[in-house]
């Protein structure tokens, strides 16, 4: 079977891999998610989905990290990495192209939502790239469609055992979600929410029930809380349960057990592993706005954005992002 899906993930977290790997890829190509050794080991944590903007921790401190954060937030990581390595002529230059992608009604004024349109845009850009390379393996086209017997046939073959027939049937389930208008080929919006169905609202619930499947071993239709710690924590030979583990058996029972029946059923898993009660793009937009709207008018000048430009790009900054070989033009 070949591996459509083998493309590296350069601008995810590590948190994001995680939950990709676990849960966004198609069955044929998740990866198991026991952690053999307490070194290890990986929390619950590990497989929410948590569209962060950036690696770094973020808090009100106005520290470096807290720049670096911003940074990588507004321009994304690849083109954070450009940036600090600018002079801050080059940085206030290029800034100010940045700027006038973000004005989008060119009134000069930044507003809220344009600013938060544009860090969406940032935060989602890896997505819509990976799935239109992806999409472009088998298409022509981005306008062209993408029907389930190519994708079948490039992934599966004809000759399939039982494991790969259940692999094949789980990837059919999710692609017949996303074809929104049931002619049953995907476009390349529809391919995106078949890659990443994190990131559809409407393929939030199939996520909760691939991941109920994967971590429900004794297929009785919930998650207890073995099969809870098992997925996170395998323990060696007469190895003691870590704390970490006696946090999670009450994370279990106080946080995601919703309706105290003693296991995880697929709107409880949907709810940890598709978080709704955070958004990182409103919490970074309000953050950038309270620190450049020096007037208080709920909208940001070109000046105000000069003025605090390494809030949003700083200069000659410790080359802190990673050469990922992106050389698009800003």
């Amino acid at each position: 079977m070949s591996n459509c899906h083998s493309s590296v993930l350069p601008l995810m977290t590590l948190a994001v891999i995680a939950i990709t790997l676990a849960v966004s890829l198609p069955s044929a190509q998740a990866s198991p998610a026991v952690v053999k050794a307490d070194s290890s080991h990986k929390d619950s944590g590990d497989r929410v989905y948590q569209h962060d903007l950036s690696d770094l921790d973020h808090d009100e401190d106005e520290d470096e990290d807290d720049h670096k954060y911003d940074h990588e937030a507004f321009l994304g990581k690849e083109d954070s990495s450009k940036f600090d390595k600018m002079s801050p002529e080059e940085s206030k230059a290029n800034l100010g192209k940045i700027v006038d992608k973000i004005d989008k009604d060119n009134d000069g004024m930044v507003t809220e939502k344009e600013l938060s349109d544009w860090i969406d845009y940032i935060s989602k850009r890896y997505v819509t790239e990976d799935s239109r390379k992806q999409f472009l393996d088998y298409a022509s086209s981005p306008a062209d469609k993408l029907s389930w017997d190519t994708y079948k046939a490039r992934n599966f073959g004809k000759d399939t055992d039982e494991a790969t027939s259940k692999s094949m049937s789980r990837d059919q389930r999710r692609w017949q979600r996303a074809d929104r208008d049931g002619d049953g080929m995907l476009s390349l919006a529809e391919f995106t929410d078949f890659t990443h169905p994190e990131e559809a609202p409407h393929m939030r619930e199939l996520v909760g029930l691939e991941t109920l499947e994967d971590m429900d071993k004794d297929k009785d239709g919930g998650v207890d809380i073995n099969e809870y710690i098992a997925d996170m924590w395998t323990p060696s030979a007469g190895e003691q349960e870590p704390d970490w583990v006696k946090t999670e058996r009450e994370t279990f029972s106080n946080v995601r057990d919703k309706n105290k029946d003693g296991r995880l059923d697929q709107a409880e898993i949907a709810s940890w592993i598709v978080p709704e009660d955070y958004n990182h793009v409103e919490a970074e937009t309000r953050h950038l706005m309270s620190q450049a709207d020096t007037d208080k008018d709920g909208r940001l000048s070109r000046q105000e954005i000069m003025d605090k430009y390494d809030v949003f790009v700083g200069s000659q900054a410790t080359d802190f992002g990673e050469a990922l070989g992106r050389h698009e033009e800003l």
